[in-house]
């Protein structure tokens, strides 16, 4: 490229490092589903900023633990919610590992409250079995983390929903954002967060204000794995 063709905006400059950190980026024979990732991820944004619920999906979810429920289940939990899957060795494990910090970082009383939920962007790969074994692997306690997989129709609403592009490249390789949604007791989303290593003294502290917003009834006690 001739140097007086090369961009110069900020703007560019922070759309490319977003593409390397999101795992949008690739080699050249990608690039033109780079530019599908953000056309779809940015044209989903709009209607997660909307306000939807998770329980508008109507659709059953496995947990890793075999057990089939309905995203409405989450109902009466505080939520942080994101998609990945068990092969990412790049974003999701940096998503996966921020995740943690944030649950560290919550009062006793907030964490009791909260439910941190992955789910998989690949379930024909990624079976109960394998999730569990995620699970265990990365020390993801069932008390507090639930892992979900759905069918591709399923998943594909879910991430609409929660302002998530993904495709695939050539080679079948994942191309996905990074999302760290929350949602209230009632499934709708709250706060949305884009990008990797956010803020995440800020995001801890919309969780815990929405975790204490009001205490639990009985019948938000059960685990539901």
């Amino acid at each position: 490229m001739h140097p007086d063709t090369v961009p110069h905006s900020k703007s560019y400059l922070r759309v490319a490092a977003l593409a390397l950190l999101t795992g949008c980026a690739g080699p050249p024979s990608t690039q033109p589903l780079l530019s599908a990732c953000f056309q779809s991820h940015n044209a989903e944004v709009a209607g997660a900023d909307s306000g939807g619920s998770v329980c508008d999906i109507d659709a059953l979810w496995e947990t890793d633990f075999g057990k089939e429920i309905k995203l409405c289940d989450l109902d009466g939990r505080v939520c942080i919610i994101s998609m990945f899957y068990s092969t990412c060795q790049g974003v999701c494990s940096i998503t996966k590992q921020d995740l943690q910090a944030i649950e560290a970082s919550l009062s006793p009383t907030a964490r009791e409250r909260v439910r941190f939920v992955l789910v998989t962007l690949d379930p024909r790969h990624d079976t109960a079995q394998v999730l569990h074994t995620y699970r265990r692997a990365e020390e993801l306690s069932p008390s507090w983390w639930i892992l979900l997989r759905g069918d591709d129709a399923a998943t594909r609403k879910l991430a609409a929903l929660l302002g998530i592009g993904s495709g695939r490249d050539a080679s079948g390789r994942f191309i996905h954002s990074s999302e760290l949604v929350i949602l209230d007791e009632s499934g709708h989303i709250i706060h949305r967060h884009n990008g990797l290593r956010a803020d995440l003294h800020g995001i801890a502290g919309e969780i815990e204000t929405a975790a204490l917003k009001k205490p639990l009834t009985p019948n938000h006690l059960a685990n539901i794995n």
